[in-house]
């Protein structure tokens, strides 16, 4: 089962896979920040 979406705050969404929340900042064409993406690649 991968990640869903279940809500956004402001510039923040935030994904759920039934076990692990995750926020995402979403500011437009911007990309992630290494920091983000690093603790994301953690839980996959």
């Amino acid at each position: 089962m991968g990640f869903q979406v279940v809500r956004q705050k402001d510039s923040h969404v935030i994904f759920l896979n039934g076990r692990d929340t995750f926020p995402v900042p979403k500011h437009g064409l911007n990309d992630i920040l290494i920091g983000v993406e690093r603790q994301l690649l953690k839980i996959l």
